[in-house]
């Protein structure tokens, strides 16, 4: 079953943009103006998807002197990867009790 927390989290990546910014954050932290060149989209669009991560808890920022330096936060992705983890876990519990049978 699907918790609230990970429904979110597959809502936010929905949008491409976003889960490039997510790949692109996995590399290394980054400014807004850094994601913006990298995605080519305007800095009042960057700046929003960053605050629909933050407020989802997949990224994280600080500040240094005028800039923010944003971070992904691989926590928040982990509960999601489980959740793919454990369809992974039963799809090979029903293969070897497949195989069991048939033996």
């Amino acid at each position: 079953m699907l918790t609230v927390p990970v429904i979110s989290v597959f809502k936010v990546l929905a949008d491409e943009n976003r889960s490039k910014m997510v790949w692109l954050l996995g590399e290394k932290e980054q400014t807004v103006g850094e994601l913006e060149q990298a995605l080519g989209l305007s800095q009042s669009s960057t700046s929003q998807h960053l605050k629909i991560l933050t407020q989802n808890g997949l990224v994280s920022f600080r500040k240094h002197g005028n800039f923010r330096i944003y971070a992904l936060k691989k926590e928040a992705l982990r509960a999601a990867m489980s959740f793919f983890d454990s369809l992974w876990d039963k799809g090979l519990d029903r293969l070897k009790q497949n195989l069991e049978k048939n033996e």
